[in-house]
């Protein structure tokens, strides 16, 4: 295939007319290659002449920073403190290709004072319309910013692998993103397979359990083989996509980055952009601080002798695992309805670190009340049931092949 690398040859947009095309590259976990996949992908469609933003949401590996060579003193973190601007901490990678370290600390932006704020916010618009493209290489698994990240783009692209790890752990990113509402269609490209074959096998296997336990209808976007030029490429610093558009595995690159022009004509569901929706976010979050009163979830009546019965105990604990968890004490009466998983898990680290043996049956009865409310405001997410481990492969045999279609539900 011979592809142009003009950028006469995209119709591209007037610049700041609307809000660029946002693809967040995801995955239930990590290993998968999916700053492989963000990385070369984004410099295909540099290539191909889209001015392209890559966005770096994993910052503590910082992959895409390696698998280029490059090491920035500063991240997106260092805005959002109000030390640098954007454009001091964006780097240029190639013609037509920016990148922007430490996208995880936009979160950061929840915390700010109102002028630093909506200063940040600013930035963030600005930036934004200088493109065409905004690739997200978000950071694996399910934690709470990566969410985010797929939440503000157009479009979500999950990266599995032939792996059963890698499909149970996709299989519940989706469930989760599922559960807090999300309801665009998630695209898939299958990575490390053997052959067009393995891939398609891959694919329908997820796909079908996806849609029988959870209802959701996936979009196969491609395929990336198993190649050694890519997997060397990390040590050689030279991602395959600058490679030669002949080169076989910088193709593979330019025939995903066709598939997703294909899925981009076909429609993708509005998104208000990677800005405002942060934007939008960052005010919600505290006009909700401002109009809502903490509810006392266990600081009146007789629940606040248990209280101080458990600070005073905790505030007596030897050793550093018990004693950073005496301010839980005030989280208690301050969480009400307000608390999240974080917080449960804080919570619930803290508890398994005390002694509970030593503690009055009183204390221990109203603590167990206690929890149980919070287990009631919060639904952990749901676990993989059997016949969806056994629907995606989980039993797979020691070579690593896929399970057969018999190992499904019947």
């Amino acid at each position: 295939m011979n592809h142009n690398n003009s950028s006469s040859a995209v119709d591209r947009p007037e610049s700041g007319s609307r809000v660029p095309l946002t693809l967040a590259i995801t995955g239930g976990k990590g290993g998968v290659g999916k700053t492989q996949v963000a990385l070369n992908l984004a410099l295909v469609l540099a290539r191909q002449g889209y001015r392209t933003l890559l966005l770096d949401g994993d910052v503590e590996l910082a992959n895409v920073n390696v698998m280029l060579g490059v090491y920035p003193g500063m991240t997106l973190e260092h805005v959002v403190l109000g030390e640098r601007t954007l454009d001091e901490v964006l780097l240029p990678v190639t013609e037509n290709l920016d990148l922007l370290p430490g996208a995880s600390g936009v979160p950061g932006c929840l915390e700010l004072d109102s002028a630093r704020r909506e200063d940040f916010l600013a930035q963030l618009r600005t930036l934004e319309q200088g493109y065409d493209r905004v690739i997200i290489d978000t950071a694996a698994g399910l934690s709470t910013p990566a969410l985010h990240m797929v939440a503000a783009s157009h479009l979500a692209a999950l990266v599995i692998t032939p792996d059963p790890t890698s499909l149970t752990d996709a299989f519940s990113l989706v469930k989760v993103l599922h559960r807090k509402g999300y309801r665009r269609t998630p695209s898939v490209i299958v990575n490390m397979a053997r052959g067009a074959t393995e891939a398609q096998t891959v694919y329908r296997r997820f796909s079908t359990a996806v849609s029988r336990y959870i209802g959701v209808q996936l979009h196969y976007l491609g395929a990336i083989w198993r190649d050694e030029t890519i997997a060397q490429s990390i040590s050689t610093q030279r991602p395959v996509a600058m490679m030669d558009d002949s080169d076989p595995s910088c193709r593979q690159f330019w025939t995903l980055a066709d598939m997703l022009a294909v899925r981009c004509s076909q429609g993708v569901a509005p998104a208000n952009g990677f800005a405002r929706y942060w934007g939008r976010l960052v005010r919600r979050r505290h006009q909700q601080r401002s109009e809502q009163q903490p509810q006392k979830a266990v600081a009146t009546g007789s629940n606040r002798e248990w209280l101080a019965s458990l600070g005073e105990r905790l505030h007596r604990s030897q050793g550093d695992p018990l004693s950073r968890y005496r301010l839980i004490t005030g989280i208690l009466e301050t969480l009400g309805e307000s608390v999240d998983e974080d917080a449960v898990e804080a919570l619930q680290t803290g508890l398994a670190a005390m002694n509970w043996e030593e503690a009055p049956v009183t204390v221990r009865r109203a603590a167990s009340e206690h929890f149980r409310q919070l287990a009631r405001v919060v639904a952990p997410p749901e676990g993989l049931r059997p016949e969806e481990g056994r629907a995606l492969g989980a039993g797979a045999d020691a070579s690593g092949e896929p399970a057969t279609e018999d190992s499904g539900p019947g």
